[in-house]
Order: structure tokens, then C-alpha cells, then sequence
């Protein structure tokens, strides 16, 4: 679509609609995202998980592995299966993932957990950047593309706020479970925009 040519209202609707209902859904990985990090702290507590040094990097390698293998898996799926399909499964993936992070008492549980966490989180950048870009001209997506990204900064911002505060008044295991819960409620909303 060029500057010249007359927008159509409905569109231009559309393209709110998607804009904002894709950077909200960014936002909201970051929510589950940051859930483990917040809880380290309480997870090398003997008289909780007990983890070590080494076994969080582990847990760190084991997540950021399983997102970079993520990448090359979900795009290309999205091109498949569609955008739509591929953010369902992938958000639904995380929260999952997060419920059960707050409920393990074991080591090996929580590794296993936060490698998929890794993996449906990588299911987000590709597929909801595709998505976007179906509705922007190529001479628009520079700018669009600027303001959108601040889903990631802002993210991270508010995934270690909402985290930390559930952690801080409740407990750690609400360090997952608040975020979860946000994080199915945006799922919702994304299933229904």
C-alpha cells in the first residue's frame, strides 16, 4: 500500500488489531520468561530445590539451547502450519511449562521444564513478526517494526516486576504461577483477536 492511496477504516482497524494484540503477546513470554531467573535466588535454598551454581547454568544452557533449536523449528513451521497455529501451541507450551516449574520439588523436573520452556518460547519472535508484516507495506515495517520491538524491553521489564512481586508477597512458586496466569489470560485474548 502506498502513502497516496486511501486506507480503508476496516483495515486500518485490522492493523491496530494486529499490532497490538502481536506486541502483547511478546510482552507475555517475557512474563513467564523471567519467572526462573527471579526464583534463583529461593532454588539454591537447601529446604527448597538446593540447586548449585553449576546446576543453574546448566538449567540456563539447557533453556537457551532449546530456544536457539526453537528458532529453527517454529519459523518454518509458522510458513506451515500458520502464525496462528504455531503462537497458540508455543504460548500454551510456556504457561504449561511455568505451571509445572512452580509445582516440582525435583532437580530433574525443573531442567526438563525450563529446556521446554526454552522451546515454546521460541516459538513467539518469528511467527508474531510474520504475522505483523502481513499487514505493513515494506516502506512502513522499518518504523512499525521500531515501535513493536519495544515488546521485548518492556517485557523484561514487567516479567521480573510482576515475577518478583508475586515471589516477594506469596512465595516462589507464585514467581511462576502469577505469570502463568497472565500469560493464558494474553493466550486468550490472541485466540479471540
Amino acid at each position: 500500500m502506498t502513502r497516496n492511496r486511501k486506507k480503508s477504516p476496516r483495515y486500518e482497524g485490522w492493523r491496530r488489531r494486529i499490532f497490538g494484540i502481536t506486541w502483547l503477546s511478546y510482552v507475555g513470554f517475557y512474563l513467564v520468561r523471567k519467572a526462573f531467573p527471579v526464583a534463583k535466588n529461593e532454588l539454591k535454598k537447601a529446604e527448597v530445590l538446593g540447586l548449585t551454581n553449576g546446576q543453574l547454568a546448566w538449567m540456563d544452557a539447557f533453556n537457551s539451547g532449546a530456544y536457539a533449536l526453537g528458532q529453527f523449528i517454529w519459523g518454518p513451521l509458522g510458513d506451515r502450519a500458520g502464525t496462528r497455529a504455531v503462537i497458540l501451541i508455543g504460548m500454551l507450551g510456556a504457561v504449561c511449562a511455568a505451571l509445572f516449574m512452580g509445582w516440582t520439588t525435583s532437580v530433574v523436573v525443573m531442567a526438563a521444564l525450563l529446556t521446554v520452556q526454552g522451546f515454546c518460547q521460541a516459538s513467539g519472535w518469528a511467527p508474531l513478526s510474520k504475522n505483523l508484516g502481513e499487514f505493513f507495506s515494506a516502506e512502513e515495517r522499518g518504523t512499525v517494526m521500531g515501535f513493536w520491538c519495544t515488546n521485548y524491553a518492556f517485557g523484561g521489564f514487567i516479567g521480573s516486576a510482576v515475577a518478583g512481586a508475586a515471589a516477594q508477597a506469596l512465595g516462589w512458586r507464585w514467581a511462576f504461577f502469577v505469570p502463568a496466569g497472565l500469560l493464558f489470560g494474553i493466550w486468550i485474548l490472541f485466540h479471540l483477536f
